[in-house]
């Protein structure tokens, strides 16, 4: 059995549930394959598509996007092209592409997990040279509440207490797709932790050059301060703007049977539930303040500091 517990704030300030889009990254089933299961499992119909990518419109989960996550295979398609995808295929992922889901409709994705692992679908850890990811598209409060500025302090501070307790496979780890956020960036967020949004962004800019990090903030950035967000990153990326945190962490595991999209979901609700406890994200601050003084205080020590100090409070919370 799966659970989505809901996240502390689960609805917008206009009542309407936050909405969540999913990325999820496998192998060992085609582009048609992957296509033809969806319409099987959720109905529909094939809309738009070429060699490798299509939409299927309709579904009980609206729209979604199944694609070969290779931009040349898009970009420059040619037949030497599609001799080369033959022979790397079992490394380059296909790619599902929810639309914004309301939370209630996760575990009917879940469900298409496990179709798409009874057909042959392969996640991370099958292969050294894998590094297969789910990726959450969690819409966020509007920035101007203090809930979503303290959500950014509380993964910045919770990070390192993730990847201990849900350490991603050891092919993330090496690959360039999910970096820690740099030490400087925690420290600068940790230093003004009642900045506004526009603060927050620059601080990121200063320390952040790319998107392969654990949690992605430039569309968060470019939706809700997009001059901010021009100005702090000039040299634009490949970005869309969306009013969603980009949570890139968590690995598909999608070929173990105890696997579950919850288990990103999870990880996820841990950091909101820090930020929505300001007197504990405080003491947190302060405990990372005197953990930079340590001669020998690396991120391993630091997520037992976070263990000792949320675990009472989830105790006596429940």
């Amino acid at each position: 059995m799966t659970h989505f517990i809901p996240l502390p704030f689960p609805d917008l300030a206009s009542g309407r549930p936050r909405r969540c889009g999913v990325e999820i990254e496998f192998a060992g089933l085609t582009e048609a394959q992957v296509v033809a299961l969806i319409l099987n499992e959720l109905g529909g119909e094939l809309g738009q598509h070429s060699r490798h990518a299509a939409t299927v419109t309709g579904t009980e989960l609206g729209d979604i996007r199944v694609e070969l996550d290779f931009s040349l295979a898009h970009d420059h398609p040619s037949e030497l092209l599609e001799t080369g995808i033959g022979l790397a295929r079992p490394l380059i992922p296909v790619e599902v592409i929810t639309e914004p889901l309301d939370p209630a409709q996760l575990p009917i994705l879940d469900a298409l997990c496990a179709a798409l692992r009874r057909e042959g679908g392969e996640g991370t850890g099958q292969s050294m040279l894998r590094g297969f990811g789910v990726h959450l598209n969690v819409e966020a409060h509007d920035p101007d509440e203090a809930f979503t500025r303290r959500t950014i302090l509380a993964f910045a501070l919770l990070e390192p207490w993730l990847r201990a307790t849900l350490p991603p496979d050891n092919t993330r780890r090496v690959l360039p797709f999910v970096n820690p956020w740099p030490v400087g960036l925690v420290d600068a967020l940790v230093a003004d932790p009642d900045a506004p949004f526009s603060i927050q962004c620059a601080h990121y800019a200063a320390h952040v050059k790319t998107r392969n990090h654990g949690l992605d903030l430039l569309p968060l950035f470019k939706f809700h301060a997009p001059q901010a967000y021009a100005r702090a990153f000039p040299d634009a990326f490949k970005v869309a703007a969306r009013p969603a945190f980009h949570f890139r962490l968590p690995d598909c595991r999608l070929n173990d049977a105890d696997w579950s999209l919850s288990e990103a979901w999870s990880m996820w609700r841990a950091v909101e539930t820090l930020a929505a406890a300001p007197d504990l994200l405080t003491t947190l601050c302060s405990a990372w303040t005197q953990h930079r003084k340590q001669l020998f205080g690396g991120s391993r020590k630091w997520a037992r500091t976070v263990s000792d100090l949320t675990i009472p409070q989830s105790r006596e919370a429940s």
